[in-house]
Order: structure tokens, then C-alpha cells, then sequence
């Protein structure tokens, strides 16, 4: 009844809280839709984000003219789409001011004046299989009590090395600060869930409900 007053309403301010409460991850989709085509941006924006559509965000902000705003966005969660944004922010910028334009600095040419970037490069590649995969809501305290270290901080914390294998090629060993050595698939397959910031719990099509992770900023 609440849903249909709220449709019937176009009152998409609460059918986002009202979606988000229930975890109703279809319900999530549809908003963002309904949003996108009525020019509610900032719902739009933040239904695609709990779902951990990233690239949807940013071209959401470039299409709404949020240049600066998605060059940020990019730096935190898609470091990798940093350069196109800045391409895209420099055109805009040269019709107000051109030497503010030429002072934004592009990271494929300046990388040493972002800092540990190569890190979190290595971060975007390794999360992105993961914001796909919803881990049920009852498994919500597991991931609450887990360490609040963003990704970039976990990475840094390790040690990777190359130490020669049985048939001669080089394998990635990476030792902990605790000492305890691994290999690059295990840190793969385990870190990112260490970090619960920027997920949302909701719900999947066959109504079970499920954890959406989006990569934490970093």
C-alpha cells in the first residue's frame, strides 16, 4: 500500500528510503530508471551507487554537467576512468579559463603527483568482480565487525615479492605485516570483503536479500 501511494505519488524521495529499508534490490533498479528519465538526479545517483554501478554514477554526473564532481568520483572509486574524466573536464574549463584547464594534471602523464596510485589501480582491478556478488543480509555482523581499513591501507600493508617456483617462473608471494605469507589469489579472493564502506543490503529477484559491496574510497 505504502509503495503504490508513493508511485501514484512520484514521491521518489520515499521510495528510495522506502526501498533501501526493505533491501528491495529490483525495487533499486527501477527507481534509478524512473529517476534517470524524470531528471532526479540525486536519487538516480544514489540508486545506482547503493548498487554498486560505479560507471552508471560517473557518466551520470558528466551527463549532468558535474564534471568536477565525476573527476572526483573517478579518483576514489575508478581511478582508471580518472584520465577521460580529466580530458573531458579540461574542454569544459578551457571555454571559462584556459590556464586553469592546462593546471589539471592527468595521472597517465604526472602519476608521481597522485599518490599511490599504481595501489589503487591495483584496488578498482581487484574489487570490480566483487560488486556483482551479494552475500545474504544475515550475514551483516560478519562484515560489521570487520576491520573499517580502507583498501588502499590493506594493500600497502603487504609485501609482495617474486620467489621463483618449481618450473622456474615467478610467483607472487605477499607477506603480511603479521608475517604471514600468502599468495596474490588468496589476497584477491579475501581482501576486498575486509572493507564494508559504500554497501548496502538488499534484496535479489528470487526476494532473498543480499549484500551489494562498492569499492571503498580511496
Amino acid at each position: 500500500m505504502a509503495e503504490e501511494c508513493l508511485l501514484q505519488a512520484t514521491d521518489f524521495s520515499g521510495l528510495l528510503l522506502l526501498y533501501s529499508s526493505l533491501g528491495d534490490a529490483e525495487g533499486i533498479t527501477k527507481l534509478a530508471s524512473m529517476s534517470k528519465e524524470l531528471g532526479k538526479n540525486n536519487v538516480a545517483f544514489l540508486c545506482l551507487f547503493m548498487l554498486g554501478k560505479l560507471e552508471e554514477c560517473l557518466q551520470l554526473l558528466v551527463d549532468s554537467n558535474r564534471i568536477p564532481e565525476a573527476a572526483l568520483m573517478a579518483r576514489s572509486y575508478l581511478p582508471s576512468k580518472v584520465s577521460d574524466i580529466v580530458s573531458i573536464w579540461k574542454k569544459d574549463l578551457q571555454k571559462v579559463n584556459s590556464k586553469a584547464a592546462e593546471s589539471l594534471a592527468d595521472p597517465a602523464e604526472y602519476p608521481n603527483l597522485f599518490e599511490d596510485w599504481q595501489i589503487a589501480l591495483n584496488v578498482e582491478a581487484t574489487v570490480a568482480p566483487k560488486r556483482g556478488v551479494y552475500p545474504p543480509a544475515e550475514e551483516y555482523m560478519t562484515y560489521a565487525e570487520r576491520s573499517n581499513d580502507s583498501l588502499v591501507e590493506v594493500f600497502k600493508s603487504m609485501n609482495v615479492e617474486e620467489v621463483p617456483s618449481d618450473n622456474g617462473d615467478p610467483v607472487h608471494e605477499v607477506t603480511e605485516d603479521d608475517g604471514v605469507e600468502g599468495s596474490m589469489d588468496d589476497v584477491v579472493e579475501v581482501e576486498p570483503d575486509d572493507s564494508t564502506d559504500g554497501g548496502v543490503l538488499v534484496n535479489g529477484n528470487d526476494g532473498e536479500e543480499h549484500w551489494v559491496l562498492t569499492p571503498d574510497q580511496q
